[in-house]
């Protein structure tokens, strides 16, 4: 499949997944930052943010993987719906622990 497609298909997965997650834990605050399908569709790899513990919003996405993959079926038009491997996405811990490094060497 060419880049663009693939690119297409990660951002609508992307977006219904972070409606989804909306609908079904109303009371976790959570994002949907990234989700990278394989090129088979069989598989896809979704980085969830989330405040205060993104690994908490994490824990309730794999015990509801089935759950969410019968949904998302149901609302998008692909071959294959992807099996999902959810995982916390930590780009903003890592940002503050870079920020804090170059604060430290300009002082």
């Amino acid at each position: 499949m060419p880049v663009y497609r693939m690119e297409k298909i990660d951002e609508l997965v992307r977006n219904e997944l972070s409606l989804l997650i909306r609908e079904l834990f109303p009371d976790q605050f959570a994002s949907i930052t990234q989700v990278k399908v394989s090129k088979d569709l069989s598989y896809a790899k979704v980085w969830v943010s989330g405040i205060p513990d993104p690994l908490e919003i994490v824990k309730l996405c794999k015990e509801n993987s089935k759950k969410i993959r019968n949904e998302l079926a149901g609302k998008v038009e692909l071959r294959r719906v992807p099996q999902f491997h959810f995982v916390a996405d930590n780009t903003e811990v890592e940002a503050d622990k870079i920020e804090k490094l170059i604060k430290e060497i300009k002082e």
